[in-house]
């Protein structure tokens, strides 16, 4: 006896048409098709090689630069310091290059830039945009630059930030008219860098005394708060 198909899907002539008698009925794609989609692949991978050796090469250098990286460099810092100082116009000397450490991965650095006499009050200023130009330039991840500014009687602390540099400067000149001040130092205080007002302070040298000094104080200290909000004046005598 003999069994009839119940359905459509019960005929093997079905199955067969349908998926093939074996697996070599499942087509293959060309071999031009092969080649093309493997060199694609190929293709693919080497432009992901190249992005992560520049990527590498990139984080590389800045970690020994001691820009950005985990593993600041200081003295590299410093060396680019005094390149850039040194190349000012109206820079005498670049003196006491320092390093120190605050923490594990931040540093310090700082040096003194003597600037030449007889400059104008523009070139003055113009001298401490471009000692912020080269602190900035030096400046970095984990590495903080700064100068103190020399101008005769005048000392200035220079950071990354010209605007503020520059408030600092015009302050310690507007100071220094003081009657009885004979110098000025116009900078942040202990610690690291700052632009930030309450951190800064302002010391007047004066040989004045008693009420003479309280009053160079007290002119000096609404002088320089009209500035610098909140920020510390003192005295001490020329040595």
């Amino acid at each position: 006896m003999t069994t009839q198909p119940t359905g459509p899907g019960d005929d093997p002539d079905d199955l067969d048409r349908a998926f093939g008698p074996d697996t070599a009925s499942v087509a293959r794609p060309p071999v031009a098709r092969r080649v093309r989609s493997g060199s694609v692949i190929a293709l693919a991978a080497a432009v992901i090689g190249v992005v992560l050796v520049l990527v590498l090469s990139t984080i590389i250098g800045s970690i020994q630069n001691g820009v950005g990286g985990i593993f600041p460099q200081p003295d590299a810092a410093l060396d680019r310091l005094r390149t850039l100082a040194t190349d000012v116009d109206g820079v005498a000397s670049v003196q006491d290059g320092a390093t120190e450490k605050r923490s594990f991965a931040s540093w310090d650095v700082s040096a003194v830039v003597v600037a030449d006499g007889g400059l104008s009050h523009g070139e003055q200023t113009d001298l401490v945009r471009a000692l912020s130009a080269a602190v900035a330039a030096a400046d970095g991840n984990g590495v903080r630059v700064g100068v103190e500014a020399r101008f005769d009687g005048l000392r200035v602390g220079v950071s990354n930030d010209a605007a503020t540099s520059v408030r600092r400067f015009d302050l310690a000149r507007t100071v220094e008219t003081i009657g009885g001040v004979v110098g000025v130092s116009c900078s942040w205080g202990p610690g690291s860098p700052s632009d930030e007002p309450a951190d800064q302070r302002v010391v007047v040298l004066t040989s004045g005394r008693g009420v003479a000094l309280a009053a160079i104080v007290g002119v000096a200290t609404d002088r320089t708060h009209r500035v610098f909000p909140g920020a510390t004046i003192g005295s001490a005598r020329p040595s």
